[in-house]
């Protein structure tokens, strides 16, 4: 889904919404929303996300 979509679902702004995933992003090491689903597994794998 995208940002502009997920915003009402989540009851906050879209600029919220960009700025959340920019931390998740920094945080598992990904650089876009189509690394994510992998980055993902190979942390449940591990057992950590950092």
């Amino acid at each position: 889904m995208t940002n502009r979509e997920n915003s009402p679902k989540l009851f906050i702004t879209v600029s919220t919404v960009e700025q959340h995933l920019t931390r998740i992003y920094r945080k598992l090491q990904v650089r876009s929303r189509a690394e994510l689903p992998g980055r993902l597994r190979m942390a449940d794998c591990v057992g950590d996300a950092s």
